[in-house]
């Protein structure tokens, strides 16, 4: 280790504060590197490798493209700075659609704006917006009155009026809405209480031929006017109506109404007017007795064949039904059975088998045609003969359609049934989807939903409105205490009563012990 030559010693350099040299530790590069190549011999100022031996600082050369096919940035760099420039120039317009048009950044325009932007525009905006919304198909009636049902809504408006509007159908969905009315009173002294709504609709004047079941949905239903349509048919479901105020039906083509309008005048309805008339309701024909026979020969040979009869009989035939017995009626309405039809028996399909045939319902039918035979006190009330026996259980083509009315397909169905097929089932898939819409039947025997009728027949019953005894009643109002044959005739509102069987029929009826009530008492 002797021998070892010793190192020479580091000085201590107070400005780098280290044991070092007079150079400082870190490399400093001042110019550029050495040139690591000899110098070229032929060189050209096109060649761009002859970058390589320049004596300057080197920068970074960029590149554009992608890896197959890079080109130098420095090339065509003025043009592609062309292009950026020209991409970021956009217009901030109003569009059509949605309102202002913001240009995003680096993003590409779609070919059709780029045309947009590049053609003039012949018409200003507003009238372009014009030419946009007339090609536009006008609303539907329906869609119309759509809109007022949401405009009542949103105002608390319990007023509805549809009427003179067009309208040829009237849907569920439009009517639904209703349903979730609510009013909201205002507080007064610190006092909170909710008010039940009120709804008052009007459909009149209007060429509707059915009408929606959610329609009679509306327990807050105080006021319904269906004048002036062409109804034909009462939906059944008028009876649940149990707070209507106000029904005005006139101006139709109604033939009958549904027995189940009588729930409308129970001790617990509040029904106060009604209005049935005009209308083409089927009239009772009494058989004659002998001594009106008599009375009117002798009034026709003095001249007097036009004068009502002085004592007009308004149960003539039948009495009291048992089902009158059974009801307490308001005391504001005044209604008694009259008088029924034979019973219409019918088969699985719907076709009569036994029993009367009733006028058509038609337009333009007039008066004398309207007239139905009432059936007699000992009318037989036995349906036709039958190897299979009576039942109450519904056939397997009722059952069949009842299970074809729970599908939502209903009204495509008939489209499916072959051409050979029985022609009576499409309109058998037609009646239910009809009755679905309208909200149903069910039998005015046993209450069992059905979709074909069994029976049928039309009762007559008296409903008039009950005279105040201090009320003085003019000769213009249809409650004046002098009535004539008219009168009495249009008191006596025609029910249709169907039936789910053959065995669904009208009980037998009682004769009354009181005497005949005069017109002039």
């Amino acid at each position: 280790m002797a021998d070892d030559l010793a190192l020479p010693r580091l000085a201590w350099n107070p400005t780098t504060e280290s044991f070092s040299k007079n150079t400082p530790r870190k490399r400093v590069r001042v110019s550029s590197p050495p040139i690591s190549s000899d110098p070229p011999i032929f060189s050209s100022d096109d060649d761009p490798s002859a970058d390589n031996y320049s004596t300057q600082a080197r920068r970074k050369k960029k590149f554009r493209g992608p890896w197959f096919r890079q080109r130098p940035a420095s090339d065509d760099g003025s043009q592609d700075s062309n292009e950026h420039d020209q991409k970021k120039r956009r217009k901030f317009e109003r569009q059509f659609d949605s309102g202002v048009f913001m240009g995003s950044d680096g993003t590409d325009m779609d070919e059709s704006m780029e045309e947009f932007e590049a053609g003039p525009v012949s018409l200003p905006l507003r009238q372009s917006r014009v030419t946009h919304q007339s090609g536009k198909a006008a609303p539907t009636p329906e869609e119309l009155a759509r809109g007022q049902i949401q405009r009542c809504l949103e105002e608390g408006d319990e007023s509805i009026d549809l009427s003179s509007r067009g309208l040829t159908t009237l849907s569920n969905a439009t009517i639904r809405p209703l349903a979730t009315f609510t009013r909201v009173p205002p507080v007064t002294e610190g006092v909170f209480t909710r008010l039940e709504p009120k709804l008052k609709i009007f459909l009149a004047s209007n060429q509707l031929t059915t009408l929606p079941g959610e329609l009679f949905n509306l327990d807050r239903l105080t006021v319904l006017s269906l004048r002036g349509n062409q109804l034909r048919e009462l939906p059944p479901s008028v009876g649940k109506l149990s707070n209507l105020k106000e029904l005005n039906l006139s101006q139709n083509g109604l033939r009958y109404l549904p027995y189940e309008i009588l729930e409308l005048f129970s001790a617990r309805s509040r029904l106060n007017s009604l209005h049935l008339h005009p209308n083409l309701f089927h009239e009772p024909q009494f058989p004659p007795t002998e001594g009106e026979v008599k009375e009117e020969e002798v009034q026709y040979k003095i001249g007097l064949g036009n004068r009502t009869r002085a004592n007009l009989r308004r149960g003539a035939i039948c009495a009291v039904s048992p089902d009158q017995r059974r009801r307490s009626w308001h005391t504001q309405w005044r209604i008694t059975f009259q008088a029924r039809t034979e019973v219409r028996f019918l088969n699985i399909h719907g076709d009569l088998v036994k029993g009367p045939s009733f006028p058509a319902n038609t337009e333009g039918s007039g008066s004398s045609h309207n007239k139905v035979p009432v059936a007699e006190m000992n009318d037989s009330l036995e349906p036709p003969a039958s190897d299979n026996g009576l039942s109450r259980a519904p056939s397997l083509l009722e059952v069949a359609i009842a299970a074809c009315a729970k599908t939502t397909q209903l009204p495509f169905l008939a489209d499916f049934l072959p051409e050979d097929g029985p022609p009576s089932l499409r309109g058998l898939l037609a009646n239910a989807a009809e009755k679905k819409e309208s909200g149903g039947s069910k039998c005015t025997i046993c209450a069992r939903s059905f979709i074909i009728p069994r029976t049928e027949w039309i009762e007559w019953w008296e409903i008039a409105k009950v005279l105040e005894i201090n009320s003085a009643a003019s000769a213009a109002s249809p409650l004046r205490q002098m009535e004539n044959e008219r009168d009495v005739l249009e008191s006596m509102v025609p029910l249709m009563r169907r039936g789910c069987s053959w065995l669904c029929v009208p009980e037998k009826v009682s004769m009354p012990d009181e005497d005949p009530v005069a017109m002039d008492e």
